[in-house]
């Protein structure tokens, strides 16, 4: 099997003689990966921000059709049917996957990872391969509408049900000034789900001018560098802040930054990837200004049962043109799209990657 294997900080290799996975427990699907994507928390390994066990395959975003399926997963889908795969996987039945949260499912477990300190766990191996093996399938899986291209159903995988959870833990609905801090792809599915829910006076923020002019296209009224940022939210808001703000940068500045730009009552969604001990706020500014903080991963698999009906009737929009901006680059180059992902490089925001 060829895929793609993290060996080290700030190295990826193609490998082609990687065991095929099987069928190992009788819920478990296995999938022919048709797409995967690259995201932006697949950098923090990467780029050694987060402890991971090396070895492993890597990635958390697939779709793909599935070839085989275990004695009770029938379930989840048919031979043959085009599915996507959330990045965890999750049981259904547990209390919090009864609760909509099931990135916290205490069955579940985050595909192309591997436990650093216990080798006595078997690690996950990742979406970026020709095929992957899905735990609890029938709790997971979740098919593809006919209407959605691979390049859009790997959005839903992660990217876009993230940006939702951000809108909505922030509570974004009609009227209210919104500023997003990070505009990768997560960022920028944050953006326009703030809008689809009725925001006004978007802020989107960030160094490179590239992902600023992609959040106008997205509908942003104001696309800023950080370093202004403040002076333009205080500006278009009378000096009174915004009502939300959504972290997407996983940076403790950008977290800072966030703060700072909402007003008295406002709350700070945080969505990206937490690497640091700590926040960027601190307990006095949140006690000051009244604000409410909020984290965690998303719960994209709970989300789905919602997004997709919503993007089947056209109330929801997937905003594959503006954020898939390399939507079909083969695996066997992955290592050079590490690269210049990590290189922050202009005029990229998302890429797919073909086995």
């Amino acid at each position: 099997m060829r895929g793609l294997v993290l060996t080290g900080v700030g190295d990826v290799e193609v490998h082609d003689d990687l065991p095929e996975p099987t069928i190992e427990e009788p819920t478990d699907a296995i999938i022919e990966v048709t797409r995967t994507g690259l995201c932006g928390s697949d950098l923090h390994p990467y780029e050694g921000r987060e402890a991971v066990r090396f070895g492993v395959v890597p990635g958390h975003e697939a779709v793909g059709t599935v070839v085989a399926l275990g004695a009770e997963a029938s379930s989840a889908a048919a031979i043959g049917e085009r599915v996507l795969v959330p990045f965890t996987t999750s049981c259904g039945t547990c209390s919090p996957c009864r609760r909509g949260l099931s990135s916290r499912c205490v069955h579940g477990a985050l595909f192309g990872f591997g436990d650093p300190d216990d080798r006595s766990l078997p690690p996950l191996h990742g979406a970026q391969a020709s095929h992957l093996r899905v735990p609890l399938a029938p709790g997971t899986l979740v098919g593809v509408p006919d209407d959605l291209d691979d390049a859009a159903a790997v959005l839903l995988t992660d990217n876009l049900p993230t940006g939702w959870a951000a809108a909505t833990r922030g509570e974004v609905g009609p009227g209210q000034r919104v500023a997003v801090i990070g505009l990768g792809s997560v960022g920028l599915c944050s953006l326009h789900a703030a809008r689809t829910l009725g925001a006004r006076g978007l802020v989107a923020v960030d160094p490179v001018a590239t992902r600023r002019g992609s959040a106008l296209q997205l509908g942003a009224d104001l696309g800023v560098h950080p370093d202004d940022a403040e002076a333009a939210v205080l500006e278009s808001t009378g000096g009174e802040g915004v009502d939300v703000a959504i972290d997407a940068s996983g940076t403790l500045a950008g977290q800072a930054l966030a703060a700072r730009l909402l007003g008295p009552g406002g709350i700070l969604s945080i969505i990206a990837v937490q690497t640091e001990p700590r926040f960027g706020v601190t307990p006095v500014q949140a006690y000051d200004r009244n604000l409410t903080i909020r984290a965690g991963r998303a719960p994209v698999r709970s989300l789905l049962d919602d997004l997709v009906p919503r993007i089947l009737d056209g109330r929801l929009t997937v905003p594959t043109e503006v954020l898939m901006t390399h939507p079909a680059e083969p695996l066997a180059e992955g290592p050079t799209w590490y690269r210049r992902f990590a290189a922050r490089e202009p005029g990229l925001i998302k890429a797919a990657l073909v086995p």
